[in-house]
């Protein structure tokens, strides 16, 4: 008997899987928010508390609480049916507390967690006997325990979020069953139920288990099958081996054959160099005799060449003398030149001197006697103003000086520009 309850049990742990597999449960998703925290404003008498906002600045009247997401496991072992199943329950619980929970418990915002985590602890086992003891037939041996863990998941959300408190929670059932005791009124349909099951998953085990010596069986045959189909190909393959040896040893003689033909050709080849290479010799022979003579010829043209290029170089060097004494004479010539210009320039230099010397004294005794004239001129102006040939006369005279002065002034620029007319024909 406990072999067919330990069979029970696998076959319901895997019935449980396949329906969680097949079915498309409905998952209470709750919106967690891992910074959410309380802000509580006290100043005086007045206070006030409120959800920490994006860019908050803290004060010193504020104290911040965090309202942390946290997991609860809480696991119990229920036994049903006067203990002929026994479920362990897990409660997997992720849980955060909202700002109106935390405003009806404002005593306890430094440990709201395990507050809550205390006070709801009974009500949910509570509320798992509750959903446990209604299972008063043995329909759920049938359908497995994933409704179950599905309307208890549900169940222990809705509790806590109508205490303000959001939640998400997994809940596992692992049934186990007991022995068959003494078939009870009250519970012959769990007991029918299971022993159904039980009948219903031998008889699964014998189908697989005749399936499966089916398919050993089918193996072997297969691996017979494989062993004769190999010893064919080992003995076609012996057949292919000895043909294929019979064309290797013919194919070995006709390479031997090819060989010979290639070694009488090879030695056909290398007489044939032999007579090739001592024709080149002879004529490598011939060559370098042509090469000497033409050596020979090659050096005597060299020397005539360097006789007639010694001539040359003594002709040119007796050109480059003869070019020395010309360029010499002609510095001496440049020399005797530019100093018969200097001695020119110097002569011209002093008659421009003596000329200028001139034309300043001339002009200093003009002024001498102009002024002269005029103060005697002066002098005489009220005696003689009333003669009028006189003075007609000394106007004549003054006029008459003048232009001898320009007449003179005249023949100095005439003495210059003859000077200046001279001196281009000395240059050149």
């Amino acid at each position: 008997m406990n072999s067919s309850r330990t069979e029970i049990d696998t076959w319901f742990i895997e019935g449980t899987l396949a329906s969680d597999d097949v079915a498309n449960p409905e998952v209470w998703e709750a919106i967690f928010d891992a910074d959410r925290q309380l802000v509580h404003t006290k100043i005086g008498p007045y206070g006030k508390l409120f959800l920490r906002p994006e860019g908050f600045v803290k004060r010193f009247y504020h104290h911040v609480y965090p309202l942390p997401v946290e997991n609860w496991l809480i696991t119990q072992q229920i036994k049903l049916y006067d203990g002929f199943c026994t479920i362990d329950v897990t409660l997997d619980i992720r849980f955060q507390a909202t700002l109106k929970y935390a405003l009806s418990n404002m005593d306890i915002l430094t440990d709201i967690n395990g507050h809550i985590k205390t006070a709801y602890e009974d009500l949910l086992i509570n509320l798992i006997h509750k959903e446990l003891l209604n299972l008063s037939d043995g329909a759920w041996v049938q359908k497995g325990v994933a409704d179950i863990e599905k309307k208890i998941s549900l169940a222990v959300s809705e509790m806590l979020i109508l205490q303000n408190i959001q939640s998400q929670t997994l809940c596992t059932l692992k049934p186990s069953f007991e022995e068959f005791p003494d078939v009870q009124l009250a519970q012959e349909s769990v007991y029918l139920c299971v022993l159904k099951k039980s009948f219903e998953f031998n008889e699964a085990k014998r189908e697989e288990l005749f399936h499966q010596e089916q398919e050993i069986e089918n193996q072997n045959l297969e691996h017979k099958q494989k062993q004769l189909e190999q010893l064919n190909r080992d003995a076609e393959l012996e057949r292919l081996k000895q043909a294929q040896e019979a064309l290797n040893r013919k194919l070995l003689l006709e390479e031997k054959e090819k060989q010979l033909l290639e070694q009488f050709e090879i030695e056909k080849r290398l007489h044939a160099e032999k007579i090739k290479h001592d024709n080149s010799l002879k004529e490598i022979t011939l060559e370098a005799d042509i090469e000497g003579q033409q050596k020979h010829e090659a050096s005597l043209r060299l020397a005539e060449q360097k006789t007639h290029m010694e001539a040359l170089a003594h002709q040119a060097k007796l050109k480059e003398k003869e070019l020395e004494a010309d360029i010499a004479k002609y510095e001496n010539q440049q020399a005797r030149w530019r100093e018969a210009k200097d001695k020119i320039h110097a002569q011209q230099i002093a008659f421009e001197q003596r000329q200028k010397q001139l034309e300043f004294d001339s002009d200093v005794e003009n002024q001498k006697r102009r002024e002269q004239q005029r103060l005697e001129m002066q002098q005489e102006s009220y005696k003689k103003r009333k003669e009028s040939d006189v003075y007609l006369r000394r106007e004549i005279e003054l006029l008459a000086l003048e232009k001898q002065r320009l007449e003179l002034q005249l023949a100095i620029k005439d003495a210059k520009k003859q000077g200046d007319g001279n001196n281009p024909q000395i240059k050149i």
